[in-house]
This record gives structure tokens, sequence and C-alpha cells, in this order.
């Protein structure tokens, strides 16, 4: 007869087993995601995600909103930092969720407008986390989180103030 503290490991290594076979796996859907993202494909960037879609990040006022609000995104992100460089740290899957904390670099070389001077031609690295939500192969919602502070330090702004 097998007692509770033997009982306990085996229990624990078939759970974690279990867990790792369902929710271990990145899903194709973020990996092209981040393809996508390193490569500046906005059409296949947008394409991943529901037309209901909403993306929030701390640095914009409200939600965007679907394909067209992403299309609108990351083509301005592309334009004004356009050697914006992605690198994926880590990606923890639990079903319909993905939490995704990766690196971005760039240059602010094309800022847009109203945008100081001396902000232009700045680099910056930033640390992100992201949330994403997947119903039917397509991202329904992402919140992006990353220290704005850092961002406004790397790009001249408490040197000014």
């Amino acid at each position: 007869m097998i007692n509770k503290k033997q009982a306990l490991p085996a229990v624990l290594a078939i759970l974690f087993l279990g867990v790792t076979a369902a929710y271990g796996q990145p899903s194709a859907l973020i990996t092209g995601h981040f393809n996508a993202l390193t490569k500046h494909d906005v059409k296949a960037i947008a394409a991943g995600y529901a037309d209901s879609a909403k993306v929030y990040s701390p640095n914009w006022e409200g939600a965007k909103t679907g394909q067209a609000g992403i299309t609108e995104t990351y083509n301005r992100y592309f334009a004004s930092t356009p050697d914006l460089a992605y690198k994926v740290d880590h990606i923890i899957n639990a079903g319909d969720q993905f939490v995704v904390e990766y690196t971005v670099s760039g240059t602010l070389s094309a800022p847009e407008a109203g945008t100081p001077d001396y902000m232009k031609n700045k680099k910056y690295t930033l640390g992100y986390c992201a949330v994403f939500q997947i119903k039917n192969n397509k991202i329904t919602r992402e919140t992006d989180y990353f220290d704005q502070l850092a961002f406004l330090r790397q790009v001249g702004f408490f040197d000014q103030h």
C-alpha cells in the first residue's frame, strides 16, 4: 500500500506533466505575430486579430480596435522607428491566454508631428509584457505593459525638464 507521503510526489509529477503538455507550447498565432513584427509586415500583423479585437497600451487613450486600429498603429510605429526590433524572451501559455515578455529596441529617427526635436535620433530599449486572449485562432484582446518613464528617460525628456 502507498502512503500519502509516497503518493504526493507522483500526483504532483502527473499534474505537472499534464499542465506542461496542455499549456507548454506557444501557439503558431503568437509565434507568427512576433515573426510579422520582426519583418514589419503590417498586413500579416493585422490579419492575426479579430475584427472586434481590443488592444490596450499605456501610451494610448482607450483601446485600438480590430485590424484597422492595428494597421494604423503599426504603420505609425514602423514609420517613426524604422529599425524597430523585437526579441521574445518568454512565452507562457495558459490555454487561450498567452503572456509574452519581450524587448523592443530602435531609434526614433522619424518622430511624428508634435514630438520635440530633442527626441529625434534617440535610441531606446524597453522591456514589454503583453497578455493575449485568443479565440478561434485570432487575437481578441491584447494588453501591453512597459515602463513609460524608461522610454522618456532614454529619449531625453528628463534632460530638458
